[in-house]
């Protein structure tokens, strides 16, 4: 009988083992979260749109090199700090209430090289039949 009870007892406790390790797993926090804000068409300037975006970089993530067909992006940090690489400009560290902008048809990335998550504001002006995005392959 007391090994029946013991035997009972080490499955409890392995089942509430596993359903806290379960919780734990869940709470893993993506490298990189995006929300669309806004997605409106610019009625004065027939056949581009304007695009903003919300995002939380988690620290040590970058994002592949990439260009954005005939799109204007300026990029605003609200928390933390980004340090981003676009062609011909070089690389440029952007910290909280500071914003940079890349020109359309240009490779860039971003990358969030501290220890703490950031947070940015994107606005993007497009062609509203190009992609917001083409990756560049290296």
């Amino acid at each position: 009988m007391r090994h029946a009870i013991a035997w009972g007892a080490v499955f409890a406790a392995g089942v509430l083992a596993g359903a806290l390790s379960g919780e734990f797993v869940h709470a893993q926090v993506s490298p990189y979260e995006t929300r669309q804000v806004i997605k409106n068409n610019l009625n004065n300037l027939p056949g581009q749109e304007l695009l903003v975006f919300e995002s939380t970089w988690q620290p040590g993530f970058r994002l592949p090199l990439h260009m954005h067909p005939n799109g204007h992006e300026v990029t605003y940090v609200i928390e933390g700090e980004q340090t981003f690489y676009i062609e011909g400009v070089g690389t440029k560290v952007v910290k909280a209430g500071e914003a940079i902008y890349t020109p359309p048809n240009t490779p860039h990335f971003g990358s969030n090289l501290t220890d703490k998550p950031s947070r940015t504001v994107v606005i993007r002006v497009k062609d509203i039949d190009k992609p917001i995005m083409m990756e560049i392959k290296q």
